[in-house]
């Protein structure tokens, strides 16, 4: 990568400028061990909504960048250079990412971001960044990483590489250690598959090969973030720093009280004991009697105070009541009026149309904003030119409940989309493979064989039907 040239006479003014919206991410279950890693699925359907993303809004403009802001991304980007030469990776990301935000156009930034991220195994960040730069330069090496990440060897090589997140998540330590030992002798650049082997390893106990791992890992990203929770020699901080707590509570609840030895007394002092004793027994006795006047002067106060309190109980709850009932009244008032803002908010949203309806549902759910996007999916659906975007919303609304965690809703969708539609849609398979596979994780396993046998049935040439899953939830 080339260094950015400091001279401010040498900045180009670029007046073009588009808004990039996050590759969707489909993350599958969290794993207690690895629940810090990302597990990024890239298909062709996220890269194809990307390119749409980016084609729509190429034409957008937005005010110029100073030459001011440009040196100091300019300077932020050769910083991330050097750290990256130096094999600082984690911390080259950070500088690279606040170049970008100080100048969005630049195809020199986005590349090196796309590379960074390449090597953190972020594919779907990475081939956002080298789309990005493509459409503004269209230099050599964006069209390199475009075709590279586009291609059905990088495919195969997801394919694996996904399989082997998938058997973590599986608890099938030994499968996926044996997957990302290959990759890493296939990639040895690539530091993902380093983190995942060197938690994996901890987890079985080889520490050997831990080791191994972590003096390789020194080598190609030396501030990796990782190394704060091994030391040296490989020994895992934070279980030997909960090992030294729990020996400090048992030690706490092991100590006994050191028996206070018994000072012998003299006669003298027990007869000073007694005197004074016997003293307080008299004085105690006098108090008595004279308090026990006030006591009872005292009790016939207070019933005279309970009847006062109980006929203002008696008046404060009638006026609870009333407020109450107030309350209320202005809660259904305001209901009402929020309601009727939501209605004539949903005609005004409806009447844009089911292209640009459909167009900010799929913003909000690039973004992780399912609940607004579950809204606009469903004004498309209303609008009166829904009918090349309908499957498509249902879709994108079960899929967005999904992530949510509202399965029942989820469930819903997805058979209103399979009962609405035939094999030839689109998302016709993979609609019955997610029903079926919520019916499963949901201890709802006849539900899940039926779905599946309905799509082998409906659709024989799905590739679900091969699946390994499907075949084990059909056993």
């Amino acid at each position: 990568m080339p260094r950015k040239i400091m001279d401010i006479s040498l900045v180009e003014e670029n007046k073009s400028d588009y808004t990039f919206f996050k590759i969707d991410e489909d993350e599958g279950e969290d794993n207690d061990t690895l629940k810090a890693l990302k597990q990024t699925y890239v298909t062709s359907n996220y890269k194809n909504e990307t390119i749409l993303n980016l084609q729509k809004e190429l034409n957008t403009n937005s005010t110029e960048i100073s030459k001011e802001i440009k040196l100091e991304s300019y300077n932020k980007y050769n910083n991330a250079l050097d750290l990256a030469i130096r094999h600082y990776i984690t911390n080259a990301v950070e500088f690279i990412e606040e170049a970008l935000k100080l100048n969005p156009k630049d195809p020199d930034i986005l590349n090196l971001k796309g590379l960074l991220c390449l090597l953190k195994c972020d594919f779907s960040k990475a081939f956002e960044s080298f789309y990005t730069s493509q459409c503004y330069g269209n230099n050599e090496l964006s069209r390199k990483y475009v075709n590279l990440l586009s291609s059905k060897e990088f495919k195969v090589f997801l394919e694996r590489y996904n399989h082997s997140i998938r058997f973590i998540n599986e608890e099938l330590n030994e499968e996926s250690i044996e997957i990302f030992d290959s990759l890493i002798l296939e990639e040895p650049d690539l530091i993902e598959p380093y983190v995942i082997s060197i938690l994996l390893y901890d987890r079985v106990g080889d520490e050997k090969k831990k080791i191994e791992l972590l003096e390789e890992l020194r080598c190609i990203d030396k501030n990796n973030p990782i190394f704060e929770k091994f030391n040296e020699e490989g020994v895992n901080l934070e279980s030997k720093s909960e090992e030294k707590e729990e020996t400090k509570v048992n030690k706490d609840d092991n100590k006994e009280n050191t028996p206070k030895s018994k000072t012998k007394k003299t006669d003298k002092k027990h007869i000073v004991l007694y005197t004074v004793i016997a003293i307080l027994i008299v004085c105690m006795g006098g108090a008595y009697l004279h308090n026990q006047k006030k006591i009872n002067d005292l009790n016939e106060q207070i019933s005279s105070k309970d009847t006062e309190i109980q006929e203002n109980k008696k008046a404060l709850s009638e006026t609870e009541e009333m407020l109450s009932q107030k309350e209320q009244e202005a809660k259904d008032a305001q209901e009402s009026e929020q309601k009727a803002k939501q209605q004539e908010e949903e005609t005004k949203q409806i009447a844009r149309g089911a292209e640009a309806l459909y167009f900010d549902a799929t913003k909000y759910k690039a973004s992780g904003d399912y609940k607004t996007a579950i809204k606009y999916y469903e004004y498309t659906l209303k609008a009166k030119d829904t009918s090349s975007y309908n499957a498509d919303s249902i879709y994108n609304i079960a899929l967005s409940y999904k992530k949510m965690g509202d399965t029942e809703n989820a469930i819903k969708y997805y058979k209103k989309y399979v009962s609405s539609y035939s094999a030839s849609q689109e998302y016709y398979d993979d609609a019955y493979y997610q029903l079926a596979t919520i019916y499963y994780e949901n201890d709802r396993l006849q539900e899940a064989k039926d779905a599946l046998r309905t799509l082998k049935a409906t659709d024989p040439n799905s590739a679900y039907n091969r699946n390994e899953k499907v075949l084990a939830i059909l056993k």
